[in-house]
């Protein structure tokens, strides 16, 4: 289906499901809005609502667009002293690893050990929640801290992370990632907030619990 935006034909897709209370509408990489609806909403109010939201749709596509350049950026600069067998390529994605030290408490476990390997994580995590909200991440950086694994500024759509989820098991910085893209939705910790959390993070609970078990650890040996 076409619907015309400023003079110029573009593509959208309508898929109605039971039980929603509101039409969702995102923007495609490919440029096809895609509307979530519930059934009895009439087709001209789905067109309607696309030209309202149209302009901010484009301008979180932008956003997104931008903050997807910087990471490839990112990327290529890091491995671009890497010695080869440092390098492997899982489909689009690309992680540079180092070899586990003999002894090290991390042998054996699955876990995130460079900054590539998590911002692979995370664009994976961020692409499954665009499919159902609109959070306009602008911005994804690291830093040093003390008392929490990551915040979120939903009014600049900056997103930061404590540099020890680099060392934790994979569940765990996933985990992390959903929690703070869900304060797009909600900036508290209601039942609401959890509940939203549960749908992307099931068992939180029992990670958060793992997740404060190697939080205890990691700040003791002081990494």
């Amino acid at each position: 289906m076409t619907i015309e935006i400023n003079g110029e034909k573009k593509n959208y897709t309508v898929t109605r499901r039971r039980g929603m209370k509101s039409v969702r509408i995102r923007l495609g990489d490919d440029g096809v809005f895609r509307v979530s609806a519930p059934y009895g909403v009439s087709a001209d109010h789905i067109r309607d609502l696309i030209r309202k939201s149209s302009d901010k749709l484009y301008s979180y596509k932008k956003g997104d667009d931008q903050s997807r350049k910087r990471w490839e950026d990112f990327v290529r600069e890091k491995i671009k002293n890497v010695p080869d067998w440092q390098v492997r390529r899982l489909g689009d994605d690309i992680v540079a690893g180092k070899p586990y030290e003999k002894g090290s408490i991390y042998n054996g476990i699955s876990i995130c050990t460079t900054q590539i390997e998590f911002q692979n994580l995370f664009w994976r995590s961020y692409r499954r929640f665009r499919a159902d909200h609109a959070g306009p991440v602008t911005n994804v950086c690291f830093q040093h801290m003390v008392s929490r694994w990551g915040s979120c500024r939903p009014k600049t759509g900056r997103l930061t992370f404590n540099l020890l989820l680099l060392y934790v098991p994979r569940e765990c910085a996933e985990y992390v990632i959903y929690h703070e893209l869900c304060h797009f939705l909600e900036a508290n910790h209601s039942k609401r907030f959890w509940e939203q959390v549960a749908v992307y993070v099931p068992d939180y609970k029992k990670i958060e619990k793992e997740l404060n078990d190697y939080g205890k650890i990691l700040i003791e040996r002081r990494l």
